[in-house]
């Protein structure tokens, strides 16, 4: 059970747990309108990621907080680290996601194209691709809130993304379930263009490499 809220997060991420509402739709293409600039001020932003780490710190709806490592290499790489007791492992490497169980030894695999893991590390990023819809823009506080969510999935659940206006900063990502249950992924400690050693995206059978 604890391990399952510790990833609980991006567990959500692999399976892609998204909402569309009609109502939603036609409120994000007004507010697209009016925050346009700012959109495009972050498509940019993330567009002009090569590599990038952080350290997260998960909150889930019930309060239980985990901690770990990000790690983002555009295009087509990125890597989760849970640390603790109960070690998770979460890697992108081009159109494969492997999800692996350290303590286990167990690895399980998904296209990356079915997670919401391709916007990220997609070569160029845009929030009016085919497969993507914006179910609500926010602004408020100096932040904006861009929430998305896959065109071609019916599952329940919302993907947000939390920037710093100015000076434009990546702060959060958050998931949103069917029954309104947030778990919020803050990020610290971010780093631009560190030294990222391409061995760290491919999984190994034994341990952290």
């Amino acid at each position: 059970m604890l391990k399952l809220k510790k990833t609980l997060f991006f567990c959500l991420i692999i399976n892609l747990i998204f909402f569309a509402s009609q109502s939603f739709a036609k409120e994000a293409i007004a507010n697209l309108e009016l925050y346009k600039n700012d959109v495009l001020k972050v498509e940019n932003y993330l567009n002009n990621i090569k590599d990038f780490s952080a350290k997260f710190v998960q909150l889930s709806a019930d309060g239980e907080i985990s901690e770990g490592l990000f790690y983002l290499s555009r295009p087509g790489k990125m890597r989760i680290e849970y640390q603790g007791q109960n070690k998770i492992l979460i890697v992108v490497n081009g159109s494969v996601l492997a999800y692996k169980d350290l303590e286990l030894d167990e690895t399980s695999y998904l296209t990356t194209n079915s997670t919401p893991a391709a916007l990220l590390t997609r070569k160029n990023i845009s929030f009016v691709a085919k497969d993507i819809e914006i179910t609500d823009i926010l602004e408020a506080g100096g932040q904006i809130k861009i929430s998305l969510l896959k065109k071609n999935l019916k599952e329940s659940g919302e993907f947000s993304l939390i920037f710093k206006i100015e000076p434009l900063q990546f702060l959060t990502m958050e998931v949103k379930n069917d029954l309104g249950e947030i778990v919020k992924v803050s990020l610290e400690d971010i780093n631009f263009n560190p030294k990222i050693d391409s061995k760290i995206f491919v999984i190994k059978n034994q341990n952290l490499p």
